[in-house]
């Protein structure tokens, strides 16, 4: 009987043991969550931007509340002449009072776009429900059925990307009773493309700032007019998949960033003396000899959906086969082959007498079977880019010294009569393309399409007084990546030469990383402006791999690349310290929707826009 007694008191003492302890975790759970609750809102100041500040009084929060926020998000989406929205449009009336949404409300009426263009539309048109449920980082937990109809009146047809296409659009939002109509006018589907785009940055989590709650919902702006058109065609990123060879899901995530950055070009440098990854269906040693394995190859299926990813995010994707100079491993298999040299001086050792960087290569440009070689190269290409493909053939950092110690070439220039001694050289080079840009025009040709420019990269071949004596204006676009201190872009311009400008000491992201180069952060990229004119298409922003690899790939790119990107939509006249507060908002938009940005300010200034400056 005293030992039932005796387990019976130590199963009572456990059991208060226990009740104590639940307790006391409940208080502590209690404690926590209370002290997560944010003591503060965010005041816009339409001048400034938003600014945490001390949560209001109920009395006086009814005076203040168009102008107070939980979200520093949502104040940040409608705070401001422009709200939240990069890059900024022409013209834009946002109101300051929003409206829940939920996407599963959100209904497109398509009645007002053309049949050939409806396919493509479609696809649109499934990426903003996506880009909406990111702002609750995955899940809208507050269910409201106010449906939200989106009527796209879209003109033309015509579903290719052009310098000449149209990418101007008009976007109304307002707000009934029963019901949110969106209207949306384009000429072409790329700029209801970007109206979308536009629609989707009117809308923010209203999930308090730095709270834990769970619930989230969405806010869409109740009213909006905006105007908007870019004023540069060719709005640019370069990726270099040579030097590091950056796996397919990554290229796809840049494109995504692109697209939410309204940039409409994607230039692939795809090859260079390092690696040659892309597939070619009529030439397979090209990767056999060239890939640095076996996983890290774009097959010609990839990069067919790859063009077509690029494409329903309205960005033409321009593939680049560096030549004569960057050509080294992948074309090395040519006397085994019965075909001779089509290039020489690959991975020749000791290097700096051959060449920019190592390994060594360069074309031959006395060999013929080269020109056979690239035509059936340029064929693959031709195939896999929609009409009219634009292709950009490299063309610059040739060495001399490369063909002046290979004898089949210094033997094929005496034969041509080119003195090595006076522009002999220069004469050979300027062979080079022109047999190159022929058996471009045969690819395409192949295909059923006439004749297009190709791109070019600036160097002592297109220098002013060199230029016109061997590169047609009408055929080549010459992409000039000089320093801004540089002449030669305002020259190309004022000979009629069509010029991309992509400044290596200003808008090269790998700068700072290596060597005497200086890192250039966004406000100094977003500053650096450009000239105007119907020659001048715009410019690129490059991101070259020497240094990095897909591991810190988004943070090298965002939000630096968004900089140029607004430079190039919108060339604006305001100070880089009024954009702040939208770049702030941008970032966090991108990092939303998957993409590692960097920071640009510490987290308190992030909070205080106006403040750090």
């Amino acid at each position: 009987m005293a030992g039932s007694c005796r387990w019976l008191f130590w199963a009572l003492a456990l059991c208060a043991v226990q009740l104590v302890l639940c307790s006391n975790q409940e208080a502590v759970e209690d404690t926590v969550a209370h002290a997560y609750v944010p003591s503060w809102m965010y005041k816009c100041m339409p001048e400034e931007g938003c600014e945490r500040t001390t949560h209001p009084q109920h009395e006086t929060l009814r005076n203040v509340s168009t102008m107070m926020f939980n979200s520093l998000d949502v104040c940040r989406t409608v705070c401001g002449r422009f709200g939240g929205l990069w890059p900024r449009p022409v013209t834009a009336a946002i109101g300051m009072q929003t409206v829940k949404i939920h996407p599963n409300y959100i209904r497109f009426d398509l009645q007002s776009v053309p049949t050939e263009a409806l396919s493509l539309m479609v696809e649109m048109t499934k990426l903003v429900a996506p880009a909406l449920v990111a702002e609750c980082d995955g899940e809208v937990t507050d269910i409201v059925e106010t449906p939200v109809i989106v009527y796209l009146n879209v003109k033309s047809g015509n579903t290719s990307l052009t310098w000449s296409t149209s990418e101007e659009y008009k976007l109304d939002v307002q707000t009934k009773e029963d019901q949110i109509l969106v209207h949306v006018n384009a000429e072409t589907i790329y700029g209801a493309r970007h109206a979308l785009e536009t629609f989707t940055q009117l809308v923010a989590s209203d999930k308090p700032t730095f709270s834990d709650q769970h619930e989230c919902s969405l806010r869409l702006v109740s009213g909006a007019k905006i105007r908007d058109r870019p004023v540069y065609p060719h709005r640019g990123l370069l990726l270099d998949s040579s030097r590091h060879f950056i796996p397919m899901e990554d290229v796809k995530r840049t494109i995504d960033g692109m697209a939410m950055n309204k940039l409409n070009v994607f230039h692939w440098h795809v090859t260079d003396t390092h690696s040659f990854p892309l597939e070619s269906t009529r030439v397979p040693q090209f990767t056999r000899y060239g890939a640095y394995s076996a996983k890290e190859i774009y097959t010609a299926e990839e990069v067919r959906e790859l063009i077509k990813y690029a494409q329903v995010r309205g960005i033409r994707v321009v593939i680049e086969i560096d030549s004569p100079a960057h050509a080294g491993n992948g074309w090395q298999w040519g006397p085994e082959y019965g075909l001779g040299n089509l290039a020489v001086c690959v991975n020749k050792w000791p290097w700096r007498s051959l060449c920019v960087q190592p390994p060594c290569g360069q074309m031959n440009p006395a060999n013929p079977a080269l020109y056979r070689v690239l035509g059936d190269l340029y064929k693959d290409i031709a195939e896999a880019l929609p009409a009219p493909a634009l292709l950009h053939v490299g063309g610059d950092e040739v060495y001399v010294e490369c063909w002046n110690t290979t004898e089949e070439i210094t033997d094929y220039m005496k034969e041509q009569n080119y003195d090595p001694n006076t522009d002999g050289f220069f004469k050979l080079w300027a062979e080079f393309h022109q047999k190159a840009l022929k058996a471009w025009d045969e690819a395409l040709e192949s295909v059923g399409t006439p004749k297009q420019p190709v791109m070019l990269w600036s160097s002592e071949l297109t220098q002013a007084h060199r230029i016109f004596k061997h590169l047609d204006k009408d055929r080549y676009v010459i992409e000039v990546w000089e320093p801004v201190s540089s002449p030669l872009l305002h020259q190309l311009i004022k000979m009629g030469y069509k010029t991309v400008s992509i400044p290596k000491d200003i808008w090269y992201l790998d700068r700072g990383f290596w060597g005497n180069t200086k890192y250039n952060n966004w406000r100094s990229m977003y500053s650096h402006t450009l000239p105007r004119g119907d020659k001048f298409l715009g410019g690129e922003v490059a991101m070259w791999t020497e240094y990095i690899d897909e591991q810190g790939l988004d943070t090298r790119i965002w939000p630096r690349a968004a900089a140029v990107a607004e430079r190039l939509w919108t060339d604006p006249t305001a100070s880089v310290y009024v954009a702040e507060p939208r770049m702030q908002r941008q970032r966090a938009r991108l990092i939303k929707r998957g993409l590692s940005a960097d920071a640009i300010s510490p987290a308190w200034c992030s909070q205080h826009d106006g403040k750090c400056f």
